[in-house]
């Protein structure tokens, strides 16, 4: 308690605050940071992923069955990744250093939080982009931040979305830019891996797209936790 108050109190006498939010800060500090931490961050993300193996017995679908049931096993991995994380990307950057033991603590802690601030999110975005697919993806990007605000601020999800949308005011295409590049990995990944191409899904292949999912989840979820970390820096009207 002391080591966090003692940091505290340091991260408020800098004051050395942003003129404005950059995607390209938020991105290269994002990716030192995960670089940083990669085996604890990649090896918590690595264990959310495992229970996707459940998923093996299903592997004799046809694809377009397939593609979606692993798309919603993966957007439950990466919110509970982001459970898992963000109060470690949170506490370093302010010069905390997390042990690989709080971080399934902190999955358990903030598991619950995290998903219902998920589903209200999806929800609202469904309709959205069923009716026209810019308000739906200006809506996730206001969005974006609410995740690490439930986990750092605490509250309700409600409380949550409206700080995200109270932070990105103002930098909303710059919030896309970080945005694209984490939902451009997320889409393209399951087709690299061959997901699409019936009797690929092998015991073996599995093991590997986890690993690979791992490592693109822990990275969103700290460029996530970044982002936000960023926007509270910004000056506020």
């Amino acid at each position: 308690m002391e080591r966090r108050a003692v940091t505290l109190q340091r991260t408020r006498a800098r004051a050395i605050v942003s003129d404005d939010f950059s995607a390209g800060e938020v991105l290269s500090d994002g990716v030192r940071a995960w670089l940083t931490q990669l085996p604890a961050y990649g090896g918590v993300a690595f264990l959310v992923h495992l229970p996707l193996l459940l998923l093996l017995p299903l592997r004799s679908l046809p694809g377009f069955l397939l593609v979606p049931i692993f798309f919603a096993a993966e957007l439950l991995a990466a919110l509970l990744v982001k459970a898992a994380l963000t109060k470690a990307v949170l506490e370093a950057r302010r010069g905390i250093s997390s042990d690989f033991r709080e971080l399934p603590e902190a999955l358990r802690q903030h598991a619950p939080a995290v998903l219902a601030v998920g589903a209200r999110i999806l929800l609202a975005a469904g309709p959205k982009l069923l009716k026209l697919l810019l308000p739906g993806v200006a809506w996730l990007c206001e969005t974006f931040a609410a995740v690490p605000a439930v986990v750092a601020e605490g509250g309700s999800s409600a409380a949550a979305l409206r700080s995200s949308e109270r932070l990105i005011e103002g930098a909303r295409m710059r919030g896309f830019g970080v945005c694209a590049v984490i939902w451009t990995l997320a889409l393209t990944l399951p087709f690299a891996c061959g997901l699409l191409h019936e009797g690929i899904v092998t015991v073996s292949w599995m093991l590997v797209y986890l690993l690979t999912r791992a490592l693109d989840t822990s990275l969103a979820a700290v460029l996530a936790a970044t982002a936000y970390d960023h926007l509270l820096q910004r000056p506020q009207s």
